[in-house]
């Protein structure tokens, strides 16, 4: 049969499929080159009988020499990853099969082989060109399992039967048995995607902690573009990562204001503190008011209220913030724009506020977190600050609405150095501040003054070199470094210091800056190389005021430039987010969402069939009792009735005579072409 002559190729087929779906999953494209070279040489070889066949003491030897690779990375190298060592002894088994002079129990390994691949590396991503993949080669696979089955017991058939017989068998069944085929491949699809999707409807994931968690590809370590601690004075280059952190929406009043000209702060936490031991800005801990913990059920429809508006406030607009977080960092830190009034999320049971605004997620249910928040502008003058500006190093800060409350912040004093360049950067805005500390004019001329000295007096760069080791990280950039640069981290420090000398309070805000906006979807893309610092400094009778001392080109050169096919890649970001978010991430939140919707869909469209129904009986009724009609209304209704059951019979009748006929059979059995073929024949007598 020309099904079944097909078969090994179909069977390579799906071995690649596996193959480039664990490569993908691992990220190993070396390993897919080499895999691919080896069965394309096992196929000209062994299938094509084009060279001898493979001994098989080297068979064995190679699977001895796969054996020994796994026994080196589990127990000498300590590979953690458990799935990512079994599918690299999977991959050599698998091409050792391959080698082989195969019969059907052969081909049945490298089947389960294949289908063991492919599960591994369901487990290493949950990426959605993998599920493309999975979908392709769980297709594929189902068609081969037929015909597999159908091969064996052919081939049992003809072993038991005469040469007659066996041509018989090859040729008069041929054309039914293909269209069998399809009939069971098609109708075991429809039946397993509808078993699928129920399942996936009606059982949630709900993440079991600590299952399979050391056997993921990527662990859930603290993110390499964020920290709650700021290291300064580390030698070396500073090297950008493209990977994504975070898909961001911004909506208005429902309306999305996000765009490529509008690059927002999205804040993760707030360091105050500053030790000269170990060159670190870190955030501040203890103290009082404490931390409050908010909790996320479903009585409350996942939701949690941070702060309380005015009415006045109310009519203010507020930003909503969509965030898809591809991995929860492992200090827990959410990234919002300051400051956050109300949080919603199904993916977490709690969130955390602390006193300085920043908000941290509870226990989480997986490395993936899905949220909303809302930030309102009325809020941005009275972020959480501090109460006695002049206590310096050491000073307090207060909520805005618990004023009573307060937290002793220690920091290390200013370098010498770092503030009589201070004093004299600021000038005359020095003087006048030191005799108005209350002037919110002076105040703030003062911070713009730092802040575009420092934008136009020192470069920007990725490399870090000490000039002058024994001397703090910060004193020595502000000293020496002018033309050598820094990153944001010490322009932020710089004027954190500059502030302090003058008496202004001033902290250092790390986060993300913007993010390649997704044209398609409507969102940022968030990368590790956006990670950011800047400074909030407190302006009497304003609040906290948001400053970034990084020089204005820094902050554009790290976009991804847009190309002819930026309209492409956003589209494919696009679909990825959206299997993160209503796939991978689907909860019972998200189910009793579904099936509310469902049941709402099913009876409005039953109602509306009623109505209908309704409506054309009615106007029938009308027209039987008009008795402008005449005698000939029932003649024609009569009619109608007739014609339109008597169709109904002959449709019937036809649609089961193609079905059921021998004929039909046979010209089904046939392939597509020759089906074309044979159609444009008995054209020629119509």
């Amino acid at each position: 049969m020309a099904f079944l002559r097909r078969f090994p190729l179909l069977a390579y087929l799906l071995v690649l499929l596996s193959l480039i779906g664990f490569a993908y999953a691992c990220q190993n494209f070396t390993l897919l080159g080499v895999a691919v070279l080896l069965a394309g040489l096992s196929w000209f070889f062994i299938e094509n009988g084009s060279g001898p066949p493979v001994p098989r003491w080297v068979i064995n030897s190679a699977v001895l020499f796969v054996s020994l690779i796994l026994f080196w990375e589990l127990v000498i190298q300590r590979q953690s990853n458990l799935i990512l060592a079994l599918g690299h002894f999977i991959t050599g088994l698998i091409l050792c099969k391959l080698f082989e002079t195969k019969s059907n129990r052969d081909w049945g390994q490298i089947l389960v082989l294949s289908l063991l691949l492919i599960l591994s590396s369901a487990i290493l991503t949950t990426s959605a060109i993998f599920a493309m993949l999975l979908v392709a080669y769980l297709a594929l696979g189902l068609y081969l399992s037929l015909v597999f089955h159908l091969r064996v017991e052919t081939q049992r058939a003809m072993a038991q039967r005469a040469a007659a017989d066996r041509g018989m068998l090859m040729t008069g069944n041929d054309l039914v048995i293909g269209a069998s085929i399809r009939r069971i491949f098609w109708g075991s699809a429809v039946v397993l995607f509808v078993f699928a999707a129920l399942v996936f409807v009606l059982f949630p994931r709900g993440g079991v902690p600590g299952m399979l968690a050391n056997w993921r590809l990527h662990g859930t370590g603290s993110q390499t573009g964020f920290s709650n601690r700021v290291a300064l004075g580390q030698m070396g280059e500073l090297h950008q990562s493209n990977a994504v952190v975070a898909e961001i929406t911004l909506l208005r009043n429902g309306k999305n204001i996000g765009n490529e000209g509008y690059q927002p702060y999205f804040a993760g936490s707030t360091l105050d503190v500053y030790s000269r031991r170990s060159h670190e800005w870190m955030r501040s801990s203890g103290g009082v008011p404490s931390p409050k913990t908010l909790l996320l059920d479903a009585g409350n429809n996942h939701t949690a209220t941070l702060h309380h508006l005015t009415a006045t406030q109310r009519k203010k607009d507020e930003i909503e913030q969509i965030v898809h977080l591809n991995r929860l960092g492992s200090d827990n830190n959410l990234f919002v724009m300051l400051p956050a009034i109300k949080i919603q999320s199904s993916s977490t049971t709690s969130v955390m506020q602390l006193p300085d605004g920043s908000v941290i997620s509870g226990a989480s249910r997986s490395g993936e977190i899905d949220y909303k928040v809302w930030s309102s502008p009325a809020l941005a003058p009275s972020l959480l600050g501090p109460k006695h500006p002049s206590l310096f190093p050491s000073f307090s800060m207060y909520q805005p609405f618990s004023p009573s409350g307060l937290i002793e912040v220690a920091s290390a004093p200013i370098p010498k150095a770092v503030a009589a360049m201070a004093v004299r950067v600021g000038g005359p805005l020095f003087s006048r501040l030191a005799k108005h500390p209350d002037s919110t004019q002076a105040a703030k001329l003062l911070c713009m003054r730092f802040e575009t000295y420092l934008q136009s007096h020192y470069n920007y760069s990725f490399t870090m070199t000490p000039v002058d080791p024994n001397i703090d990280p910060t004193e020595d950039f502000l000293l020496h470094k002018q033309k050598i640069g820094g990153y944001c981290e010490y322009f932020a420090s710089a004027m954190v210091m500059f502030c302090r000398a003058a008496g202004i309070p001033a902290r250092m805000v790390v986060g993300y800056h913007g993010g390649d906006f997704n044209s398609v979807g409507g969102y940022y893309v968030v990368r590790q190389k956006f990670a950011h610092a800047w400074v909030q400094t407190y302006i009497p009778h304003v609040g906290w005021t948001r400053f970034d001392p990084s020089p204005t080109a820094s902050l554009t050169t790290v976009e991804t430039p847009r190309t002819w096919y930026s309209k492409i890649t956003d589209f494919f970001q696009w679909v990825r987010l959206q299997w993160l978010q209503n796939i991978v991430a689907f909860n019972a939140a998200m189910r009793k969402s579904i099936i509310h919707a469902s049941v709402l869909a099913v009876k409005h469209g039953f109602e509306a069939t009623v109505i209908w129904l309704r409506a054309i009986v009615s106007a029938v009724r009308h027209w039987m009792m008009n008795p402008k009609s005449g005698h000939y209304r029932i003649f024609i209704a009569g009619m109608v009735l007739f014609l339109a059951a008597g169709m109904s019979i002959w449709l019937i009748r036809t649609w089961h005579w193609r079905r059921t006929s021998v004929v039909a059979k046979m010209v089904r059995g046939l392939d597509a072409k020759t089906q074309r073929k044979l159609a444009r024949e008995l054209s020629f007598f119509d």
